[in-house]
């Protein structure tokens, strides 16, 4: 198969028109057959063991049926041959997804495996995304798929066509209620909203105040976890006097242009004054451009993110932004890709190895940040995701289906 391989660089996608005639009506996939050895340092997890029954799992927390967590370092693993793994994520809009890119890639490369890697284009795009799910069971010839699912549930008829087909899913980050998903990589988001609430709450003190928040895309599943886990810490640490409110969830899509029109809400004079926004990492990077014009109207504002990028670690060390729990975006990749390689060499999920892993959540603030690299939290500087990009055939004059048309997509500048 003749590839054309370029090299993107994940920027900042301003324009909702660009970000469509990028990614929404294409398909990405990086071939990478790599050769190193497998890493060997110590990993922390939470590790849950025991049978996955969907049926007792609620929405931002492990299900019921597993036990856990135990605390435990995560094993390193050698694949008993060259596998070849589908990945599935959401987009490369923002430099999260870029992390997540890097991370996938890099640990291939340790453990000699090849991987394929497309990309939905947005959480919006549903259809793609199970498109290419089931392209990967068709026609890829793929041993296993990690999948970072654009949606909480309606992903789930995908997974159990491909545990028909034989094909394990593992789950990595976006939390997915699919009752055939072999293993789970992610940590809670209804936590890493707590730790955001908490922060909040020891900030702010026992003073009155109000939060503006920004969640993610509603279909997501984790954007809503980090929502309800934020009023859980605020209900938890609330003085009975202390009167604290949160204005309703701003929900949307983490494209900078969606996430730019939902902070204008702010310019309502109903909002006006506002003490704390808090929300994904592009919305807490934009509130950094947007206060910076709009000072006026919130003289006070302070701004936390529910995670971390580079972004925001950045806006953190300039002290724009005061502080963002990290989900450890490389070492769940690791673990995805480990938990899969483990279910093909044989072992089972849930008694030979956990069925779901969780790094553990530290807290970087502006007071902490000195004592995390930035390497170790997001990996090598100026790291381009590379892949090459295909047309999916759907109209007259293109492709018949299963002919894949490549074409050249020229790299981006910041």
């Amino acid at each position: 198969m003749n590839i054309q391989r370029h090299r993107l660089q994940c920027q900042r996608n301003r324009s909702a028109s660009h970000g469509r005639s990028v990614v929404v009506a294409v398909c990405c996939m990086a071939f990478l057959l790599c050769t190193s050895p497998a890493r060997t340092e110590e990993l922390p997890v939470n590790s849950y063991y025991g049978h996955y029954d969907a049926s007792q799992k609620k929405p931002g927390f492990p299900s019921a049926s597993l036990t856990g967590p135990k605390t435990e370092n995560w094993s390193p693993v050698r694949p008993a041959r060259e596998y070849h793994l589908g990945i599935l994520l959401p987009h490369l809009n923002d430099s999260y997804w870029a992390t997540v890119n890097f991370g996938i890639v890099s640990h291939a490369r340790k453990l000699g495996i090849r991987i394929t890697v497309y990309l939905a284009g947005a959480y919006t795009d549903l259809g793609n995304q199970r498109s290419q799910l089931q392209t990967l069971v068709a026609q890829d010839k793929t041993d296993g798929i990690i999948l970072a699912s654009v949606d909480y549930e309606k992903m789930d008829p995908f997974v159990s066509e491909a545990d028909r087909a034989g094909i394990p899913v593992v789950g990595l980050i976006n939390d997915i209620y699919a009752p055939t998903i072999k293993a789970k990589s992610m940590v809670s988001f209804h936590e890493m909203g707590y730790k955001a609430g908490e922060y909040v709450m020891r900030h702010a003190g026992e003073i009155d105040f109000t939060v503006a928040f920004f969640p993610g895309p509603r279909e997501s599943g984790w954007a809503s976890d980090t929502y309800h886990g934020f009023l859980a810490a605020v209900a938890a640490a609330k003085t009975a006097r202390q009167n604290v409110t949160i204005f309703p969830p701003q929900y949307g899509d983490t494209r900078h242009d969606v996430q730019q029109m939902r902070l204008d809400t702010l310019n309502k004079t109903q909002f006006h004054g506002v003490d704390y926004i808090v929300g994904n990492a592009v919305a807490a990077d934009e509130a950094v451009s947007y206060l910076a014009g709009h000072r006026h109207y919130h003289p006070a504002a302070k701004i936390v993110a529910t995670y971390l990028t580079t972004t925001v670690y950045q806006q953190i060390e300039k002290g724009l932004i005061l502080a963002a729990p990290s989900d450890q975006i490389i070492s769940q990749c690791r673990i995805a890709v480990d938990m899969m390689v483990r279910i093909l060499n044989g072992e089972k999920a849930g008694v030979d190895f956990p069925f779901r892993a969780s790094a553990l959540i530290p807290l970087i603030t502006t007071d902490t940040i000195g004592s995390y690299e930035y390497e170790n939290l997001f990996g090598e500087r100026g790291f381009l995701p590379v892949y090459s990009e295909f047309r999916p055939p759907s109209s007259a004059g293109r492709p018949r289906r299963g002919q894949l048309d490549y074409h050249e997509v020229p790299a981006t500048e910041e």
